[in-house]
């Protein structure tokens, strides 16, 4: 029996274009919100994933040309979630205080639709749904809490963002490169319709092959159902990978960063890990230390988080103040999460002071 087709609206097209292509692979109709040029280039050209099998490690090259794909894009202000299914927020967390995200998010959260977060961001309805983890206090890491606020937690889920992408090149805003195949995987909704739809979508996209001429399976999948404490597995490669590339020294790649110091790496690791059983995490929700230690390898490029710092960005997305304060919460106090934080702020402090300047 052919599965439903549905129409989702994806926040966000860099990493977004990634969850986008491949559930447009899969027969559903994706429609991208982003900035009227990415969205004109877009509707033009349509998006381009640069990716490689896993096996071999063959090229992939998936656009319009090789694969069947329905992507279009619109501006904020031209999206209304009332016509979709399914909405999956794709953008850096700081993004959603800007007036035209900061309304769309409104009205995403009036239409009552289900909702995914592929952000690295919690956000706070997902942390909601966790037993003993939300307290108001964390609100405090959130660049626009109120729009958060509006969202029926019931209703809205996580997922773990392994893989990795990045534009290979600015100007070329609807082309993403794929630089860690690892799988998007997501935790369940609260309600059995909203965990059906996700079901199909999930297996329709795993199913289809990527290229027109041949019978290539993705090297990303989306994976649906497993624990509520899932996306969790994501926060310890966050505070001791992404967070960590920019020091005194300069940026560094997530690569160089894990493994200049192996014992440092696991022992922050382990830390926040013991914090995420802490919350609910079973063992099998996690991943092993020497598993992402294997990863980050591949990841020869500073993360995002660490890019935005050292070009002077004064917000960012900060989930290290989410985990301090949790830490600190539950009684598991780090000195080096602690730094990293400290570095953090510091470093936002003189990118505000030179922007006043």
């Amino acid at each position: 029996m052919q599965s439903p087709t549905y129409r989702i609206l994806v926040l966000g097209a860099s990493y977004g274009l990634l969850f986008a292509v491949r559930a447009a692979l899969g027969g559903h109709h994706v429609t991208v919100v982003c900035r009227d040029a990415e969205a004109t280039r877009i509707n033009a050209e349509g998006p381009v994933i640069h990716a490689m099998t896993r096996k071999s490690g063959a090229p992939i090259l998936v656009s319009r040309e090789t694969a069947d794909l329905d992507v279009v894009a619109i501006t904020p202000e031209n999206a209304d979630p009332a016509h979709y299914d399914l909405i999956v927020l794709a953008m850096q967390e700081p993004q959603f205080a800007a007036p035209d995200i900061r309304a769309l998010a409104f009205r995403i959260a009036a239409s009552e639709r289900p909702v995914i977060s592929i952000m690295n961001m919690a956000p706070p309805p997902y942390l909601k749904r966790l037993a003993g983890v939300w307290a108001h206090e964390l609100a405090q890491a959130y660049h626009a809490p109120d729009v958060w606020e509006a969202f029926a937690p019931n209703s809205f889920t996580h997922s773990s963002p392994d893989p990795q992408a990045v534009r290979t090149d600015p100007a070329l805003s609807h082309h993403l490169k794929v630089s860690l195949p690892s799988n998007f995987k997501i935790a369940p909704f609260e309600g059995v319709g909203p965990n059906e739809m996700l079901r199909q979508i999930c297996r329709s996209a795993n199913r289809a092959p990527m290229l027109k001429q041949q019978d290539l399976r993705p090297p990303v999948l989306l994976v649906a159902g497993g624990s509520a404490f899932t996306p969790l597995a994501k926060w310890p490669m966050l505070i001791t990978g992404n967070y960590r590339c920019l020091d005194d020294a300069g940026l560094s790649s997530i690569a160089d960063t894990v493994t200049r110091d192996e014992g440092t790496s696991r022992h922050i690791y382990e830390s926040v890990q013991a914090l995420c059983r802490t919350l609910g995490a079973a063992p099998e929700d996690l991943v092993p230390f020497d598993t992402y230690c294997a990863a980050a390898r591949q990841l020869s490029a500073p993360s995002s988080v660490a890019r935005a710092l050292y070009q002077s960005a004064t917000k960012v997305e900060r989930m290290d103040r989410v985990i301090l304060q949790l830490m600190h919460t539950h009684g598991l106090p780090s000195r080096d999460i602690q730094n990293i934080t400290d570095r953090i702020d510091r470093t936002v402090a003189q990118n505000a002071a030179q922007e006043d300047a």
